[in-house]
């Protein structure tokens, strides 16, 4: 016996978390060995959170390193996960949902468990993982006497997504009338890669069209902004001013994605898309979903013609948000009409100048019309008397390549100023 293992093995049963702690993070290299396994199981209750996280971690690098290791530890784990402890248990499925695939064996199995909350935290598991081939084991699973258990196999079928429970989904709709909501969610999510769109958003639109209950309808909406394409554009803005708020807002929210991944914009005249702009802007602002901030602007970049539109990218060219990358694409292809509506109209400095900033390196050719740069040069020295020093600097850095003449002028009113001589360290 190595040193090292036996001082490994001694810090596992330290009474010190740190000592612990540190044992188990070097057991990892020990993984075959049966005491290490067992004895990194038993610490999975530990008092100490930092112990617990890194047996956590530990136990899937050796599950992911050794074969045989791997099969001791999602036999031991799906032992424990019997246990009532609601926290407990969530941590093991975090683990195991780690592991992935190579659990599905024995997570089937205690899918069938008398416990009924352990056939759904099984079930739950499988949909996590989104192994294919179980959508035929979940489809089975319909079939449980537990109302909770039969929820999420739907949900489950939905995570995977497969053609093959669409059917299925379609006769539960009526028969589990406790899950109709999950199962609308589940056709949709299937819908995003189905081949048989028309199949599901047919089916949605005809219950949408048959049922009363707003929450229901809302959820329709949602899906069909899943499963449909530019073909249920028209629908979707007939909901656009639903008397329900929730599916006023749905429908603008599915509108977007389905204009998104079909790459059009539905038609519709200018009143109608400057209301349904103006709502959509209240979602966009209220949503920290990137990803329907990213399809809102892909949409509005066709739209480009109406004032609103510009002067919203104009209001986001100085934001540092995560879609600033969007902005900066849509500014650059758009650069010469939404710098000359900039020059019309009132605009913050700050995003004026953001704007020429983000147009100069990524579409500097626009400058080659003369009458326009000046019209750029003129309005930049025209702000550089009323921003700070930050905007100086930066409106400088733009004069040096715009305009030389202009840049010497502006240079002159500040290089004696004690704070631009401080800002440059030249004080």
């Amino acid at each position: 016996m190595s040193k090292a293992y036996e001082t490994i093995t001694a810090g596992l049963n330290s009474f010190d978390p740190d000592e612990r702690r540190l044992s188990v993070e070097a057991s990892v290299k020990f993984g075959d060995r049966e005491e290490i396994v067992d004895k990194l199981l038993e610490l999975l209750n530990d008092e100490d959170k930092g112990v617990r996280d890194a047996v956590a971690n530990s136990i899937v690098s050796i599950a992911n390193e050794f074969e045989t290791s791997k099969k001791r530890i999602i036999s031991q784990i799906c032992k424990l996960i019997l246990r009532k402890d609601v926290g407990f248990r969530n941590f093991l499925v975090e683990i195991i949902l780690r592991i992935g695939k190579d659990a599905i064996p024995d997570i089937k199995q205690l899918a069938n468990h008398e416990d009924k909350d352990v056939r759904k935290i099984a079930i739950d598991i499988i949909g996590f993982i989104g192994d294919e081939d179980s959508v035929d084991f979940l489809m089975e699973k319909l079939g449980d006497p537990d109302p909770n258990v039969i929820t999420s196999a739907i949900e489950a079928i939905g995570n995977i997504g497969d053609d093959r429970a669409i059917e299925v989904l379609l006769d539960s709709f009526s028969k589990f009338e406790f899950a109709q909501i999950q199962i609308i969610e589940s056709l949709g999510k299937i819908g995003e890669k189905s081949k048989n769109k028309k199949l599901i958003c047919d089916f949605l639109i005809e219950i949408f069209r048959k049922s009363e209950e707003p929450i229901l309808k809302s959820a329709i909406v949602e899906a069909l902004g899943k499963a449909g394409d530019e073909s249920y554009a028209d629908f979707l803005m007939g909901l656009v001013h639903d008397k329900n708020i929730a599916i006023q807002k749905m429908a603008v929210i599915s509108l977007i994605e389905v204009c998104a991944r079909a790459n059009c914009k539905f038609n519709a005249n200018k009143y109608f898309f400057k209301s349904f702009f103006k709502r959509a802007v209240e979602i966009f602002f209220e949503t920290d979903d990137l990803k329907f901030k990213t399809n809102f602007l892909d949409f509005i970049s066709k739209w480009i013609e109406f004032n609103e539109v510009k002067g919203l990218i104009i209001a986001l060219a100085d934001q540092n948000e995560p879609i600033f990358e969007k902005v900066a694409e849509i500014i650059s292809v758009n650069a010469k009409e939404l710098i000359k509506f900039s020059l019309e109209n009132e605009v913050k400095p700050e995003n004026f100048i953001s704007l020429v900033e983000s147009a100069f390196l990524n579409a500097n050719k626009i400058f080659e019309d003369v009458e326009f740069k000046r019209a750029v040069v003129d309005k930049l020295s025209e702000l550089f008397e009323i921003v700070d020093m930050d905007m100086k600097v930066v409106i400088l850095n733009l004069l040096s390549s715009l305009d030389a003449v202009e840049y010497d002028k502006n240079f002159q009113k500040v290089q004696d100023d004690p704070v631009f001589k401080l800002y440059f360290g030249m004080a």
